[in-house]
């Protein structure tokens, strides 16, 4: 799928606060795991599906980003340092689903250019 090689990460421990090796590794043979071919229909997920979860996903993160916000607001938490972790996060998140967006807009309009 990618020519990206976990293995010249190096290993960092994960009490120096650097990127853990083993979790990377994980989450990226997950990744690769479900794009494979874990979908409903047997074969591989589809564009549209793709862009539904990232939707749905980047959604959720915004509204639980702003449930921290509140509770930090109200004086119910006082983890003020995990809400603006949780609000970064769902800017990032909105951000990329948008420049999906503009990516897919963009290429639509050059296949209605194209003269048959």
């Amino acid at each position: 799928m990618s020519n990206f090689d976990i293995g010249k990460l190096g290993s960092v421990s994960s009490s120096g606060g650097g990127i853990q090796t083993e979790r990377f590794r994980e989450m990226h043979e997950r990744a690769v795991g479900e794009t494979e071919g874990s979908s409903e229909t047997g074969g591989t997920k589809s564009f549209g599906d793709f862009i539904k979860e990232m939707v749905n996903e980047t959604n959720a993160t915004g509204l639980q980003a702003d449930s921290k916000m509140n509770e930090v607001a109200a004086g119910r938490n006082k983890d003020l340092h995990g809400a603006v972790l949780a609000m970064e996060k769902a800017d990032i998140q909105f951000r990329m689903l948008t420049q999906v967006r503009n990516k897919v807009i963009e290429a639509y309009r050059e296949i209605m250019r194209m003269q048959v």
